[in-house]
């Protein structure tokens, strides 16, 4: 029985170490509760591993829930980041950006989090 508990205290003190070994954002343009006083025309993500664009989103929504339009995700001049383009102007408000991409071991990792523009 005492085997029993070693063993399950050792996964359970091994499951945050097991969780950190899989990609995840290190940092984002524009960052996580900003507030803008410009809105942005970009979001640009880094992530702990190379993303892989192909397997990469983000969807971008306002305060009312409607999507506005990015680009798809492309790579950039940093192997740990990627980006898309804003493709339509954003009034002032509260946004969602959520993400998704995978990194080389395949496993599909997400996230969100909200920006806000601010009024002129």
């Amino acid at each position: 029985m005492k085997r029993l508990g070693w063993l399950v205290l050792g996964l359970v003190a091994a499951t945050p170490a097991a969780a950190m070994l899989h990609n995840h954002l290190t940092k984002s343009t524009p960052k996580e509760d900003e507030v803008l006083a410009t809105p942005p025309t970009t979001v640009r993500l880094w992530f702990s591993e190379k993303p892989t664009p192909a397997f990469s989103s983000v969807t971008l929504t306002n305060e009312s829930n409607q999507r506005i339009k990015t680009s798809k995700m492309r790579a950039t001049d940093d192997t740990l980041s990627v980006m898309a383009d804003i493709e339509e102007p954003l009034a002032p408000g509260k946004y969602l950006l959520t993400w998704r991409t995978a990194g080389d071991d395949g496993h599909a990792v997400r996230g969100k989090f909200s920006f806000s523009v601010k009024q002129p």
